[in-house]
């Protein structure tokens, strides 16, 4: 039966149903019917749907993460430094109250549902996005390295409630983090002074596993930023290939005079002179790319999922920018992308002091948490939530998935019982990006320095 066939009544119980705002969007797009009726009960249909996509313990979550989307707007207005902090601490406050209360119904604000409802989406893509990359990592032999898709082009993830439930508060709750580290960040020394404690007031309301939960999300968003900045290197290369500058025999230097220190220094300070830092080898390595991660992630995930959306030319403006601006930022921040950085070990106390948290590992305290912490932690030689092997397993987002899951993976042999040793995680481990920098494939030619001026313009 054709949906035009259909009474209004029958389409919106249809819509009804939906409980997710990116499969709302797809089907209102998708038959003009039912576009007619969602505007005919908009309000509604958003209310609705976002009640029964957002889970019920994510609810307080889910409000604060709308509370901050206020902050960015304020920051582009030139809102004062103190103005903002207040407004900070009262959403901390506002945070703690709503933790202790119960969310059966969800409600929001007429004026803040459009914003809340597309907010929704971008985590729901966000998350699909994740778990096609932290899965592809998970069930991968090769693990730690399955590429980063492009968030419009992956089907929805088939997550269980709980796994569900775990990802969206981690999302929230990474958008609330980076909004107050945000105005940490600002030119102004007052904003330093007694900010530092909301960080880590925020973080002190979690239990471990969910600490562990922001750390993978936030390293997954590390990762979406180096892809963003191997596609602004696509679009140079393809650039500069279109100007004939690879073309065999030209400009081509000598081959007793490849890859030589001096020849790889010139080419990186000539990258460097033009503004062009991201390209270097240098931007590889900490702590100029740890800041420019940084900063970015501090803006929010949602932000890093609006620059995957822009066409090649904005994109590398967005990049190029932000890239110097960070240089100009003293960042500290409480997660770093390998992990929280441990100050102090206490060993008789058994307890690791990091900035901002005092996270304990007992082992009797395990067993209060999800399989995927017990996984974790339970290996014999002590993996630590610092330590660089947890790279990987955060690559495989270990922490978000059911007991099902892991055993089905292979990595668990069965309930609690770990088939892999430490060992398999090398303590050096680094993040790498998956190919050379642009200043090592234009080390082998003369670098055309207005072809390198031309590009950054455009």
């Amino acid at each position: 039966m054709a949906l035009e066939s259909l009474s209004p009544e029958i389409l919106l119980i249809t819509l009804e149903y939906i409980s997710s705002p990116l499969d709302l969007i797809a089907a209102v797009h998708a038959s003009p019917s039912l576009y007619r009726t969602f505007i005919a009960y908009k309000q509604h249909l958003q209310g609705n749907t976002l009640t029964r996509a957002i889970h019920p313990t994510c609810r307080a979550d889910a409000y604060s993460a709308l509370d901050v989307q206020r902050i960015p707007q304020q920051i582009k207005s030139g809102t004062k430094i103190a103005k903002l902090k207040a407004e900070c601490f009262s959403i901390f406050a506002t945070d703690r109250k709503r933790r202790s209360q119960k969310h059966d119904d969800f409600k929001a604000d007429n004026d803040m549902l459009e914003t809340l409802f597309n907010f929704q989406a971008s985590v729901e893509r966000l998350i699909d996005t994740f778990c096609h990359w932290s899965l592809g990592n998970l069930f991968s032999a090769d693990q730690g390295h399955s590429p980063l898709p492009q968030p419009a082009t992956i089907p929805r993830a088939r997550l269980s409630h709980t796994e569900r439930a775990r990802l969206q508060r981690a999302f929230y709750r990474c958008e609330v983090y980076a909004r107050f580290h945000r105005v940490l960040q600002l030119q102004d020394k007052s904003s330093a002074m007694n900010f530092i404690q909301i960080l880590m007031s925020y973080g002190s309301q979690f239990q471990q596993h969910e600490f562990e939960e922001m750390i993978c999300v936030r390293q997954f968003l590390a990762k979406c930023v180096e892809s963003l900045c191997e596609r602004v290197e696509d679009d140079f290369l393809a650039f500069y290939t279109g100007k004939g500058l690879f073309d065999a025999g030209v400009g081509k230097k000598p081959a007793q005079e490849l890859d030589t220190p001096t020849e790889n220094y010139d080419t990186g300070r000539i990258l460097k002179d033009c503004g062009l830092s991201l390209l270097t080898r240098d931007y590889r390595n900490a702590p100029y790319h740890d800041n420019h991660v940084k900063y970015l992630v501090s803006c929010g995930p949602a932000y890093i999922l609006s620059l995957n959306e822009l066409p090649p030319r904005e994109l590398k403006h967005v990049l190029l920018k932000s890239e110097r601006h960070s240089h100009d930022l003293d960042i500290n921040d409480y997660f770093v992308t390998e992990g929280m950085i441990n100050d102090r070990s206490d060993e008789r106390s058994e307890m690791t002091l990091y900035r901002g948290k005092v996270v304990s590992i007992d082992r009797d305290e395990v067993d209060k948490h999800n399989l995927g912490w017990k996984w974790g932690t339970s290996f014999a030689t002590g993996v630590k939530p610092d330590s660089p092997s947890n790279v990987l397993l955060r690559n495989m987002g270990y922490v978000f998935w059911d007991m099902r899951r892991l055993v089905d993976s292979g990595l668990v042999a069965e309930p609690y019982v770990v088939a892999m040793g430490a060992d398999c995680f090398p303590a050096g481990y680094k993040r790498p990006f998956s190919r050379c920098s642009v200043e090592e494939q234009l080390s082998r030619w003369k670098v055309d320095v207005e072809g390198l001026r031309e590009w950054k313009d455009e």
